[in-house]
């Protein structure tokens, strides 16, 4: 199934995963950081790790801001 992964401040993909994927799964697929530390968002929710995913989600990755005083 085709998804949409998006990540702020870096580039958008459009992947095949399996039937079922999985948030995190998407993020490997998609070649994203995974040390990074991503709000993650399904088509404009919040979302976690373990959420399953369907065709034509979009997944979008917020990378959390560090830093400052």
């Amino acid at each position: 199934m085709k998804v949409k992964v998006i990540c702020l401040g870096r580039s958008a993909k459009e992947i095949d995963t399996e039937t079922g994927a999985t948030v995190e799964q998407a993020i490997k697929v998609a070649g994203f950081p995974e040390e990074t530390s991503y709000n993650r968002q399904v088509n404009g929710h919040p979302a976690f790790d373990s959420d399953i995913l369907q065709a034509g989600d979009i997944l979008t990755l917020v990378p959390q801001v560090k830093g400052g005083r």
